[in-house]
């Protein structure tokens, strides 16, 4: 931002008006924080997708394989939110009100909470994964295949934890094009090391999920190093740490750190919680099914991934503002979000109502699986401007410290609308994969309503980060 001179709106200029920001102002200084994450996140999911297709290659056993991890070695993400969430929070708090010093030292302490916290999640999930698999519900035909490429992505948490660390960081300093950097250079090394390896190429034997296994973790532990070295080579960072404190820990900061991300974390587990048994009646639907929804997946985390640009950019708008004593252009700032909010989800749901069949048919021939992803990405079309709102919405008021309404809007939203609705629609009416999407687009509408009144209410202003 220009600082707080008064200036104003002049032909084609973008200015300032008593130090509130222009409304051009303002969309550029969203789309400056934004472009890089969506960039980021859009050639990950792209990357991702590329990776489910190389595996579904392999069959439907295989695909079921590899996804039924994605929700068990999601849950160290619980403990890793409220290190990153509370971090960015701060950093950002901090940078607000000029206190650099402090900005480094929540960096520092971030980063130690989040090594710490990774190597105890690797040893877990590495022993125990496979229990997770078999409580989700995992049939013979692909339990074994699971539980193997669970011990690959189990190593990966290790470096995954730590390189999400230092993007959250990077984000709330507001350098979201750094963390750009690092994350694509992974997912680039992903996908391919996926081609080369999964189907074989040339000399190279096809190796199947122990191929994308092994690009998986390839991909983090070079992302892990990226991060690493842009954060401490960086010499025009604000919030470069001193290696010689980074293992010294500072209680009071740890606990000012975790007291802003406990209901985050709380907010994940309510999450990953409800996704976990979600899944098992979805799994229980049939391999076909339970395919359809994978890949349905796949395509909805193309969605997801404005409303997290444009979160992320809210983050640090929004905690860097209120450090500066400035609700006022905060609260703009979450105003002209949510007119790009709703600009993205009308320009998104064109594709899914006109063309989704042509969009199943890029991951599948099978008529069966393709039927049941077109009712899928319909039903998503509906609930595309409501998810993205409320995951735009959230990030602005975590990034102000308030992170207990992004909980309750999740238990009423996941717990309530997803897993009991889901019961009955599912297991109960036997409306199939139709009927868990339905239950996805009450959940997310109910959550997107409960948070925009929360944005409204104007309490998320006065919270004490």
């Amino acid at each position: 931002m220009r600082g707080n001179e008064g200036t104003f709106m002049r032909g084609r200029e973008s200015v300032l008006v008593d130090g509130m920001p222009s409304r051009r102002e303002m969309w550029r200084e969203l789309f400056r924080l934004s472009w890089p994450c969506a960039v980021e996140l859009f050639l990950s999911s792209m990357i991702g997708v590329v990776t489910v297709a190389l595996v579904a290659k392999l069959g439907a056993v295989a695909t079921n394989a590899t996804s039924i991890t994605n929700q068990p070695i999601m849950i160290p993400n619980v403990i890793l939110q409220a290190f990153c969430v509370g971090g960015t929070a701060v950093v950002a708090r901090s940078l607000g009100q000029r206190d650099q010093a402090a900005a480094r030292t929540a960096c520092e302490q971030t980063l130690l909470l989040s090594i710490v916290f990774s190597v105890l999640a690797t040893v877990l999930m590495y022993f125990l994964g496979g229990l997770f698999i078999g409580w989700m519900g995992a049939t013979p035909d692909y339990y074994d295949m699971a539980v193997y490429y669970m011990k690959y992505c189990a190593v990966g948490v290790f470096f995954q934890s730590i390189s999400t660390a230092v993007a959250a960081l990077l984000r709330g300093a507001g350098k979201t094009r750094l963390s750009m950097y690092f994350n694509i250079v992974s997912n680039v090394v992903n996908v391919l090391l996926g081609m080369l390896l999964i189907n074989g190429f040339g000399p190279i034997p096809a190796l199947g999920i122990t191929g994308a296994g092994i690009a998986q973790l390839a991909a983090k532990i070079v992302g892990c190093a990226m991060a690493l070295f842009i954060l401490f080579r960086s010499h025009d960072l604000p919030i470069r740490p001193d290696l010689a404190k980074l293992f010294r820990p500072r209680i009071d900061v740890m606990r000012r750190i975790c007291r802003v991300g406990t209901s985050s974390a709380l907010e994940q587990l309510a999450l990953r919680v409800g996704l976990l048994l979600f899944t098992t009646y979805i799994v229980h639907l049939g391999t076909a099914e339970y395919a359809a929804h994978n890949i349905a997946g796949s395509i909805h985390s193309y969605v997801v991934n404005f409303g997290q640009a444009i979160s992320v950019a809210l983050v640090s708008l929004v905690g860097q503002n209120l450090g500066a004593k400035r609700p006022d252009i905060a609260e703009r700032y979450f105003s002209e979000a949510l007119k790009m909010c709703w600009l993205v989800s009308a320009i998104l749901m064109v594709p899914l109502l006109l063309i989704p069949q042509y969009i199943a048919m890029i991951f599948t021939r099978e008529a069966a699986v393709i039927e049941d992803i077109v009712v899928a990405l319909r039903i998503l079309a509906g609930f595309v401007a409501p998810q993205i709102i409320q995951i735009a919405v959230c990030g602005g008021l975590r990034g102000g410290g308030d992170t207990k309404w992004p909980l309750i809007s999740t238990m009423i939203g996941v717990l309530g609308m997803r897993m009991v609705l889901g019961y009955f629609f599912i297991v109960v009416f036997q409306w199939g994969l139709a009927g868990a999407w339905f239950c996805w687009l009450l959940d997310q509408t109910t959550r997107a309503v409960i948070i925009y009144f929360r944005f409204r209410g104007g309490k998320w202003k006065t919270v004490k980060v």
